[in-house]
C-alpha cells in the first residue's frame, strides 16, 4: 500500500490538505472513494479505514475541509483562514465547491476510474449538495451518519445563530450556542463524563478525540450559520428532485446516532429519494454503534459493508 500526502489548491486560492491511501498497484485499482469527513475532526482519523480499502484494492482519498485539520492549521499559519471556520461567508457552498474540484482530481490522476463518494455527518451534507448538483459526475454515493430532513429543528438552530451573529463577527465561538446544538445528543447515554460520548460506544475512540489537537473545541458561530443554511437548502423538495436516479445511494448509521434522530430521519430521507424515483437506495442500521460508525469497536465490518455495497452495485 502506498501512501499520498500533498495540498491542493481551489479555484480561489484556498489550499485544501489532500491524504490518499494507494493499493500497490494504483493502474489496476478497483474504484476510487472520495471521503467527505465530519465537523471539528480531520481525514487522518480514518487512517484504519483507508489502510483497508486500499488493501483490498480501492483507493481512499480524503482531504480536511476548509476550516479543519492541517488545511486550517496551514490557514492559520498564514493568516488565511481560523480553525471552526469555513469561510466568512457562504462557508457551506465553498465546501461543496472544494468536493467538486477535489472529486475532478481523482477523476483525471486515475482516469476510468469509478468514482463513490463517502460522507460522514456534517461531510454527508457536503455529499448530499454534491449529488444534488453534480450526482451525474459519480457512480455512487455512501452516506454515513447523516441526517434527512428536520426543518423546524434547523429553523429554530438558524433564527438562534442568526441573532447571535448579529453582535459577533463570524469568527466568535459561543459555547452557549454549541451546547444548544449539540446538548440532547447525549440524552439516551446513561454516564456522561466528557459531553462526547454520543459519538462512540468505544470509549478509546473517544478518549482518542478528546486527546486530538485537531477534533473538538467549539466551532464558529460562522460555521453554525453556514451549515444551518446548508441543511436547509439541500432538504428543499426541488433539490433533491435534482438527484439522478440512477445514481445508487448506500445510508448506514449507527442504531443509537442521535443525529438522524436514531435513524428516523435517515429512514424519511431514504422514503423521499425512492418517492423521487431513485432506483437503488440501499440502508443499513448497526445496533449497539453511535455516530462514528467506522471507528466503533465493529467498524472494520462497516467498512466492509460499504465495499461489498460498491462491489455488487457500482462495479457489477
Amino acid at each position: 500500500m502506498l501512501t499520498e500526502k500533498f495540498f491542493q489548491p481551489m479555484k480561489d486560492g484556498t489550499e485544501i490538505a489532500v491524504n490518499r491511501w494507494i493499493p500497490d498497484d494504483k493502474e489496476q485499482c478497483r474504484a476510487v472513494i472520495v471521503l467527505s469527513h465530519g465537523m471539528l475532526e480531520h481525514s487522518l482519523r480514518y487512517d484504519r479505514a483507508g489502510c483497508l480499502m486500499a488493501e483490498a484494492g480501492f483507493v481512499f482519498s480524503a482531504h480536511d475541509h476548509r476550516g479543519h485539520g492541517k488545511t486550517a492549521f496551514t490557514a492559520e499559519q498564514k493568516g488565511t483562514g481560523t480553525f471552526g471556520l469555513l469561510a466568512k461567508k457562504n462557508g457551506f457552498e465553498a465546501v461543496v465547491s472544494d468536493l467538486a474540484e477535489i472529486i475532478e482530481k481523482a477523476k483525471a490522476d486515475f482516469p476510468g476510474k469509478k468514482i463513490i463518494l463517502l460522507g460522514h455527518s456534517f461531510g454527508s451534507f457536503v455529499a448530499q449538495a454534491y449529488i444534488e448538483q453534480k450526482g451525474g459526475l459519480i457512480d455512487g454515493c455512501v452516506l454515513c451518519g447523516t441526517a434527512g430532513p428536520m426543518n423546524g429543528t434547523v429553523w429554530a438552530g438558524k433564527l438562534l445563530t442568526g441573532v447571535v451573529s448579529l453582535f459577533h463577527k463570524p469568527e466568535y465561538k459561543s459555547e452557549f450556542v454549541q451546547k444548544v446544538v449539540f446538548g440532547g445528543y447525549n440524552k439516551r447515554i446513561p454516564e456522561v463524563i466528557t459531553g462526547f460520548e454520543w459519538i462512540s460506544a468505544n470509549k478509546a475512540n473517544v478518549d482518542m478525540y478528546m486527546n486530538d489537537s485537531w477534533c473538538g473545541g467549539t466551532a464558529c458561530i460562522g460555521f453554525f450559520r453556514d451549515l444551518l443554511g446548508g441543511l436547509l437548502k439541500i432538504h428543499k423538495k426541488s433539490a433533491m428532485k435534482k438527484i439522478p436516479c440512477t445514481l445508487p445511494v448506500f445510508l448506514i448509521a449507527g442504531q443509537d446516532d442521535p443525529v438522524g434522530k436514531y435513524g428516523k430521519t435517515i429512514e424519511k430521507l431514504a422514503d423521499i429519494y425512492r418517492k423521487n424515483g431513485m432506483q437503488t437506495v440501499d440502508m443499513k442500521f448497526y445496533p449497539g454503534d453511535r455516530h462514528e460508525l467506522f471507528n466503533e469497536l465493529d467498524g472494520d465490518k462497516a467498512v466492509q459493508d460499504v465495499l461489498d455495497w460498491i462491489t455488487r452495485t457500482v462495479l457489477k
